[in-house]
């Protein structure tokens, strides 16, 4: 099976993440075929507007951390380079879409977390369900990329508050609202409404798209938000080496996700 599928109608191609099981979870084989797929798409003449959607019940969890180790298992054995390197991977594919030389639309239901979070915000546009969580990590595990990238649409104030809070999530009402979507909708009429928008976009000559795109950026890239996108990398390896990182790992694998969700829900961070 594909990790990533294409559908085209007319100018519009949609990008189709393809590991409903894993609720679309971004492992080292979608990494690279979601890269390969939108180079391959942006080059296409054929191609005006791209869609990225998530096949089944979630447009993306982020990544497949599967049942983690611990952090004297784990991250004991990477380098804070090597760290560094990975995640720099991890980021360039997650936010490809804003240099995809064409309109990017992303179609985003169910839930779209942690790292996965990185695509809709770099698109073009956006469009959600009303009730789909947009959501940061359910314990503090991580946290130099989702807090950044956010304060472009929704500010610094609300960008803190969901990366200083594990477990935090907008809906997608609440993004939209905030300027985080374009548009939010019933979650079964999100993908209508995303190829509605699209279709209205591939009218316009792909030559002239590709030049109001170029411009758009540009004004994002003065105010900083490529060197934001190239430095999370680095805050990221950087706590990772945290202790309270390394104690919340542990406990992830000690626990598994359920058991530690309540720990921490009822203060046992505080305790231990």
């Amino acid at each position: 099976m594909n990790n990533v599928n294409v559908e085209q109608e007319g100018r519009v191609a949609e990008v189709v993440l393809n590991r409903p099981d894993k609720l679309n979870a971004f492992n080292h084989d979608l990494f690279e075929q979601y890269e390969r797929v939108l180079g391959q798409l942006g080059a296409d003449p054929a191609v005006s507007v791209i869609i990225v959607r998530g096949e089944g019940r979630a447009f993306s969890v982020g990544w497949d951390v599967g049942k983690p180790a611990s952090a004297q298992n784990g991250y004991s054995h990477r380098s804070a380079h090597e760290d560094w390197v990975r995640l720099r991977w991890h980021i360039r594919v997650f936010s490809a879409v804003f240099d995809v030389p064409k309109p990017v639309v992303a179609a985003v239901h169910g839930h779209c977390a942690g790292g996965a979070t990185l695509i809709p915000a770099c698109a073009d546009l956006a469009v959600v369900g009303d009730e789909t969580k947009i959501a940061w990590p359910v314990l503090p595990i991580g946290g130099g990329m989702l807090g950044p990238t956010a304060m472009y649409q929704i500010g610094p104030k609300k960008a803190k508050e969901l990366s200083y809070t594990a477990g935090s999530h907008m809906t997608g009402a609440e993004a939209a609202a905030r300027g985080w979507a374009n548009y939010s909708v019933s979650d079964d009429e999100v993908l209508t409404k995303a190829k509605a928008v699209a279709g209205e976009v591939a009218k316009t000559p792909l030559d002239m798209l590709e030049i109001k795109k170029r411009a758009a950026n540009d004004v994002l890239i003065r105010q900083g938000f490529r060197e934001t996108l190239d430095a999370c990398a680095g805050w990221d390896a950087l706590i990772h080496t945290s202790e309270g990182n390394r104690h919340m790992v542990d406990k992830l694998a000690e626990l598994g996700i359920a058991e530690a969700r309540a720990w921490y829900a009822d203060g046992g961070s505080l305790t231990s």
